[in-house]
């Protein structure tokens, strides 16, 4: 078996020696450069542009704007209403409203890089600026619940038990509110795109993608185009902790200035452009009261959140969905709710809602534990969910008491001083504590293509992509057992949307044969009836 076995990372050697090729790296003959543009207000109106010193500077070959950008298809211009909850709403310069600061508002393509950057500087905007507002707290008065809890199976608002009731009658209450502030990703591979046409309705896209698919799907549906006439290629990726999971507008605008100057475009974020138009984690204030007895049981449990979201657009960040499910109490109840502020969109970031969720929480069970005067282990091994809570299911497996028994063997735990600030090193106080993390899994259908060459190679090829997480390394070991090849044997190929259709392709040859000879069967299943029956008829002898 070579699941879960050592093995250097397949990928290791491209990536140190630089063979590994990022999005800007592809090499395509006639490459023009682009440059975004981004708005200096968070709110108001473009009063005018002007672009003609930017136009005139040596090789650049097109500025686009709102006033000279080609219209999307009638229906949805400017992306308004995604169709699926990981798709964002996006500014494509369809119009001359600012909605937050950075936003993207020109694309300048030149032969140079240098000269794309230059010219875009270049550009004159005169804002009618409005009122913005960008706080949580003073608006809190305003929020609204969302759609869903960051996914449509995830209503915003769960109760089961009377949860009032419960924290009116317990032993033990507490009551807190706690607080995480806005979070930015900033990988270090800066969201990029290339975007050719070859001819008027096929795109191909190298780009900078944890979703290539979705990419795939996101911009056919912008540019009218067929999803299989757009081809997303994302062999390996520098980074992207959530932000790389939406097709922004970026993507769209490169493929925009591409047609506009016919030719492949490149187009890179530069790093102060990272802060507002490709997501990042929402501020959220979450309340938690927590009810128990003397001896620890939890009797209540409320986690309440507000977040923020753009104007234009929403995102939740579903932060008191891990109260849910991770401790047991007769009484559970959660919520959440959006604060609309001028912003950019948020959007998913390293266990998006679950990591700052699971903080809040589990900073509320140690302080119940100081309440209680009780170790914080303990408490959480009193109220051990063995079940789901919310939906009184059994888990499919769960070892987190174990995990606990470990740990807490090897840590040391039972040495732990009670009392606060009772150790130290030198000068120094040291601190010992523990918590429960908690994230889904998700699992959607895969396809994959396998080819046995005559010199034993294994050759895999998916439509998956890399996040940096050892997924070459990974379906490697996989297609090794699975075919009973050494790993070294193996050569895995990803990041392309082609292979899903090379995959499907391979799918329907094989069953055709099948289908063939099923038809050949019920036609002579079909001529031994009829003969039988006309063998039956009067006068046949």
């Amino acid at each position: 078996m070579s699941v879960g076995q050592p093995l250097d990372r397949v990928d290791g050697r491209a990536k140190v020696t630089g063979g590994a090729r990022y999005t800007t790296e592809h090499p395509l003959t006639n490459v023009a450069h682009g440059a975004l543009v981004t708005s200096a207000i968070a709110r108001g109106r473009i009063a005018s542009i002007d672009t003609r010193a930017a136009e005139s500077v040596r090789d650049v070959l097109a500025v686009l704007t709102h006033v000279n950008a080609p219209r999307l298809p009638a229906g949805s211009p400017s992306g308004d209403h995604p169709q699926r909850p990981s798709d964002r709403v996006l500014q494509l310069l369809q119009d001359d409203v600012v909605r937050y600061a950075n936003q993207p508002i020109a694309v300048v393509v030149a032969e140079t890089l240098e000269a794309a950057h230059e010219a875009a500087a270049l550009v004159r905007v005169a804002y009618a600026a409005d009122e913005h507002d960008v706080r949580l707290e003073p608006r809190l008065a305003e929020a609204r619940s969302p759609k869903h809890a960051g996914r449509p199976d995830q209503p915003p608002e769960t109760a089961h038990g009377d949860v009032d009731a419960a924290l009116a009658a317990a032993e033990v209450k507490l009551e807190q509110v706690y607080r995480t502030p806005f979070e930015t990703h900033v990988p270090m591979e800066p969201h990029a795109t290339i975007a050719a046409w070859e001819g008027p309705a096929r795109l191909t896209l190298y780009d900078a993608t944890q979703g290539i698919f979705g990419c795939r799907q996101r911009v056919a549906d912008l540019l009218g185009l067929k999803p299989d006439d757009v081809h997303v290629v994302s062999p390996y990726l520098g980074g992207g902790f959530g932000s790389k999971g939406p097709t922004w507008s970026h993507v769209v605008l490169a493929a925009m200035a591409a047609r506009r100057v016919n030719r492949p475009v490149k187009l890179a974020l530069r790093r102060p452009q990272t802060f507002g138009p490709v997501g990042f984690r929402s501020r959220t204030r979450q309340a938690i009261a927590l009810g128990a007895r003397r001896d620890g049981t939890l009797t209540a449990v409320r986690h309440d959140t507000i977040a923020q979201t753009s104007s234009f657009d929403e995102f939740m960040e579903p932060a008191s969905v891990p109260a849910r499910m991770l401790y047991a109490s007769p009484s559970i109840a959660t919520s959440h709710k959006l604060v609309r502020s001028d912003i950019g969109t948020p959007s998913y970031m390293r266990a998006p809602g679950w990591a700052p969720g699971s903080y809040a929480l589990e900073c509320a069970l140690d302080e119940l534990a100081g309440a209680l005067d009780m170790d914080p282990l303990a408490l959480r091994l009193k109220n051990y969910a063995e079940q789901d809570p919310e939906k009184h299911r059994p888990w499919s497996s769960k070892t987190l008491r174990e995990c606990y028994r470990v740990g807490a063997e090897r840590f040391g735990w039972n040495r732990r001083p009670r009392a606060p600030r009772a150790q130290r090193d030198g000068r120094a106080l040291v601190g010992w504590g523990m918590a429960t993390s908690v994230y889904p899994t998700h699992r959607s259908k895969a396809a994959a293509r396998a080819r046995l060459t005559a010199d034993g190679t294994l050759h895999v090829d998916s439509g998956s992509q890399d996040l940096g997480t050892g997924t070459y390394t990974v379906m490697t070991q996989v297609a090794a057992d699975a075919l009973g090849v050494p790993p070294a044997r193996v050569v895995f190929r990803l990041g392309d949307t082609t292979f899903r259709r090379l995959a499907d392709r391979r799918q329907r040859r094989l069953r055709g044969p099948r289908r063939r000879h099923g038809a050949a069967r019920e036609a002579h299943r079909g001529g031994r009836r009829r003969r039988a029956l006309a063998a039956a008829r009067p006068g046949r002898q």
